[in-house]
């Protein structure tokens, strides 16, 4: 590791920390104290973290002695030798450092370029990390770090001598992998590579990916070899020396004049004019009965690229329920893609909104004409030209998403090129086996969704709806409230109702709260249930009760399936109280203390009357005007449950 000045260490200054009469009474104390404090502030410890991982996590300290944390023995070492030769000690601590030799874990009080001086063997300490809470299914009940005792023992020459002074910077640099060279987490860099200096340069080198620099750094990066690149375009033989033209494709929805009129002028992103492009063509098409356009872009020659900055896709999403005209909060499926604060259009609403969470815009003002379910709802961002240059003639389009890097699941040998492809569902349908799950379908299937689940209802009894599809407890519970809907239409037959009942074998609905619905003859329906709200009878909401969307809304997982991410306001679907929790024990009540230590003459355990409200962790305030021994009224503890009418304290988590 290379070399910084730590901050001050208490074992070197124990001498002034120490009142006299300590020091006379005890003249083994300073020494006591202070090899208490070298075991808490050796290189790794934990006061030595705490105190000095500002400086401990610069990337300067990735050194590649601290990345690869080994070296070799030079001779033989007996179990009792305190001088141990190696060929390098270079990033292991000056002192009190801990190394690894075979299954022997050894401290030492000093070192030299070769050798590790005061030696003690067999001695103890962390020989590994490990994620305790973790995005991975499969680590999830793994222990923190691993730590582990030894005996002396000899060992050969060449024998690893491994550092576990730096394992925790170890770790650190796994992390900076993952970050910062994704796709590379998983690869072994050369055992000489300067990390901090690469990972600092880590952006440049993705924006640079693909050219001949690029692959030389990377078989230097991760093979420590000199790449030599062949352009074999220039060795093909060409039918004449012209230039061939590139473009790049955009989709569009034309907003007002002439796309045509745009051919051979330039476009700009509306919300950044430094984005900017020729148009080369324009071609008309039209899907579902409805008109798009294909424009594209001029990049240039060979390797010139002419367009400036990135026409990507702005944000896009569809309203979860009607918005009433004068509306300040809007709830849609995702708000992922529009900006912190900015302009919404939803037909011919322009919307301003002042902040947003993961589905719902808050502050909202221009709503003058009622959003219906389902409607778009879109960031107001277009791209911009002039019909022939003509600068009285302005031409708006919107970029529409276009599905690329289609990756199939099976083999499609029968399509061809130019045939239609409709899209089933947006995301992943994960199934809910009973047995035999993946992690996946562990996963997604473990939450309760605050989604507007619809479900189509085959036949109508009285209060009892049985539905054409199985009922997953994920989006359909007892207690939810849903609308009754005419079937292929937003239409609602009944606003409000209860579900009271399911069963699940039968696919039948209970509904409470039907007055005045009656089914139509040969007319179809379905119910779709309603978003729940976030309410509170004690506590107190910024924007009040029946504002904030509740529970869990979506989830995602990565393509290996082993990380899942949920997206959630962290708010409850159920009533938000704010009450005190409280078990008393009444005078007279003189049997409230249990667990007699004979030794100390103290009792741990405190006895109610009747079973306790507190769960374990809880933080509470004892009061008492006959004070238990060892207590204090009016101080703050915490609890442990050791029975349901009996608890434990303690002063601190």
């Amino acid at each position: 590791m290379s070399h910084f000045e730590k901050r001050v260490q208490l074992n070197k200054i124990i001498e002034s920390q120490l009142p006299e009469f300590l020091v006379a009474d005890f003249p083994k104390a300073v020494e006591f104290f202070r090899q208490y404090y070298i075991s808490q502030e050796y290189q790794g410890a934990d006061s030595d973290l705490i105190n000095n991982l500002d400086r401990y996590i610069k990337l300067d300290n990735l050194v590649p002695e601290v990345v690869v944390g080994k070296t070799t023995l030079s001779s033989d070492i007996t179990s009792s030798d305190t001088t141990i030769t190696v060929s390098s000690t270079k990033g292991f601590p000056e002192e009190y450092g801990l190394l690894k030799i075979d299954d022997e874990i050894i401290t030492y009080t000093g070192r030299t370029n070769t050798t590790f001086t005061g030696c003690i063997r067999g001695f103890s300490g962390i020989t590994g990390y490990n994620v305790g809470i973790t995005s991975f299914f499969s680590d999830v009940n793994k222990q923190n770090v691993v730590f582990t005792t030894s005996t002396a023992k000899s060992h050969n020459d060449t024998a690893q001598v491994t550092n576990l002074s730096v394992l925790f910077l170890q770790e650190f640099y796994k992390k900076l992998k993952a970050t910062f060279t994704p796709g590379l987490e998983d690869s072994d860099f050369v055992s000489d590579l300067n990390v901090g200096n690469f990972i600092k340069h880590a952006r440049n080198f993705y924006q640079s990916k693909g050219i001949e620099e690029s692959v030389k750094i990377i078989f230097k990066v991760l093979y420590g070899v000199d790449a030599k690149v062949l352009d074999l375009e220039s060795r093909l033989i060409k039918p004449s020396s012209a230039d061939y033209i590139r473009r790049e494709v955009i989709v569009a929805e034309n907003i007002s004049g002439n796309p045509f009129g745009l051919e051979g002028q330039t476009v700009f992103r509306s919300n950044d004019l430094n984005t900017n492009a020729s148009v080369s063509d324009v071609e008309i098409f039209t899907r579902n009965n409805k008109t798009y356009y294909k424009i594209g872009l001029f990049v240039g020659y060979n390797e010139r690229d002419l367009v400036e900055g990135i026409f990507d896709v702005p944000g896009n999403s569809k309203s979860l329920e009607a918005v009433s005209i004068g509306s300040s909060i809007i709830s849609v499926d995702s708000t992922i893609g529009f900006g912190q604060t900015g302009t919404l259009i939803s037909g011919n609403n322009s919307i301003e909104y002042t902040s947003k969470s993961i589905n719902q815009f808050f502050g909202c003002s221009g709503v003058v004409s009622t959003i219906s379910l389902g409607d778009d709802i879109r960031a107001n961002e277009t791209i911009f030209g002039y019909e022939n240059g003509d600068l009285s003639k302005r031409v708006d389009l919107r970029i529409t998403g276009v599905l690329s890097g289609f990756v199939p699941l099976g083999d499609l040998s029968l399509i061809e090129e130019g045939e239609e492809i409709t899209v089933r569902h947006v995301g992943e349908a994960i199934q809910n086996p009973d047995e035999d799950k993946t992690y996946k379908e562990v996963f997604a299937n473990s939450w309760i969704y605050n989604t507007s689940a619809r479900y189509k209802v085959g036949s109508i009894s009285g209060s009892t709806f049985t539905l054409l599809s199985n009922i997953d407890k994920s989006s359909l519970r007892e207690g939810d409230t849903v609308d009754v809907l005419v079937r292929n239409s937003q239409t609602v037959a009944s606003a409000g109702a209860k579900v009271t009942s399911i069963n699940t074998a039968t696919r039948q609905v209970i509904l409470s709260n039907l007055s005045g619905f009656t089914p139509v003859v040969n007319v179809d329906y379905d119910i779709r249930r309603k978003i729940k709200k976030v309410t509170t009878s004690g506590a107190e909401l910024l924007l009040g009760n029946n504002n904030y969307i509740s529970d869990a809304l979506n989830v995602y997982s990565d393509d290996n399936s082993t990380t899942g991410y949920v997206a959630s306001h962290s708010l409850p679907g159920y009533d938000i109280v704010d009450q005190i929790i409280e078990s008393s024990i009444p005078n007279g009540y003189d049997t409230n203390l249990g667990g007699y230590d004979s030794v100390l003459k103290t009792y741990s355990i405190i006895k109610f009357p009747t079973n306790v409200k507190f769960i374990d962790g809880d933080r509470i305030v004892y009061t008492s005007d006959n004070q238990l021994s060892g207590l204090v009224s009016g101080e703050t503890y915490f609890v442990t449950v050791v029975a349901p009418n009996q608890i434990r304290l303690y002063t601190s988590k």
